[in-house]
């Protein structure tokens, strides 16, 4: 089996995939950093469905909603600090 044919990443087809890199004007790619960007996507994805739990649950719900991923989202450790 071709090793270019396994895809990593169901959710966003390499097809797709290289569609939207020649529509972005880059025209070829290596086959290491299709690879990259799957795995990259993958990663992102479960970190930010692991916020959204987490969210989800301190509300007491058990149906996710888009606010639990909205709020996944925002990037951690940049919190507003008042002076009093």
């Amino acid at each position: 089996m071709n090793k270019s044919k396994k895809k990593l990443n169901t959710l966003i087809k390499r097809k797709n995939l290289i569609q939207m890199l020649k529509a972005n004007g880059i025209k070829r790619t290596n086959k290491e950093a299709l690879e990259f960007m799957e795995n990259l996507i993958k990663e992102n994805l479960i970190n930010t469905l692991q916020f959204a739990k987490q969210n989800m649950e301190i509300h007491g719900r058990k149906t996710l909603m888009p606010e639990d991923i909205q709020a996944s989202l925002i990037p951690k450790g940049k919190h507003d600090y008042f002076e009093i």
